[in-house]
């Protein structure tokens, strides 16, 4: 199902085309605008197309958020032209979370290549549900170091 949405944007309205879609071929290849997919009438993951490639639909709102079943944020995925990068210094393009909502991992990205943060934060970051560090690993243009 098709449906045109306004979504506040700073001071206006953006107009949204939304398809609703209960399977991925069921998207356009070259489409722009926002899918949400449901199973069994629960929203799995809300993904943001622009002409058939995810990206993102603001500088700090990730192309690809999957839910869990109650709804929390399973996981966000920062898209720049269908490639995984890094929206800003700050913010990874791979950021997972425990069913409490505690930040599980994290993984930088630049241009869809894994490599450490311009920040200098590891490439990946790994954290127990306790908070602890479990691992780091460090990568540079996709090659881990």
């Amino acid at each position: 199902m098709e449906l045109i949405d306004l979504i506040p944007n700073s001071m206006s309205f953006k107009v949204v085309t939304t398809l609703d879609v209960e399977d991925e071929k069921d998207i356009p290849s070259d489409f722009t605008g926002r899918v949400r997919r449901s199973m069994n009438g629960v929203v799995c993951y809300v993904a943001w197309y622009q002409q058939g490639q995810l990206t993102n639909p603001g500088r700090l709102h990730p192309a690809y958020r999957r839910f869990r079943s109650n709804g929390q944020v399973k996981y966000d995925l920062y898209y720049t032209n269908g490639k995984l990068h890094d929206p800003s210094p700050n913010v990874p393009a791979v950021r997972g979370y425990y069913a409490n909502g505690s930040v599980h991992y994290e993984e930088h990205y630049d241009n869809g290549r894994r490599t450490d943060g311009s920040d200098g934060s590891p490439a990946v970051t790994k954290w127990r549900e306790n908070g602890t560090v479990r691992h780091r690993l460090n990568y540079a243009a996709g090659q881990r170091l």
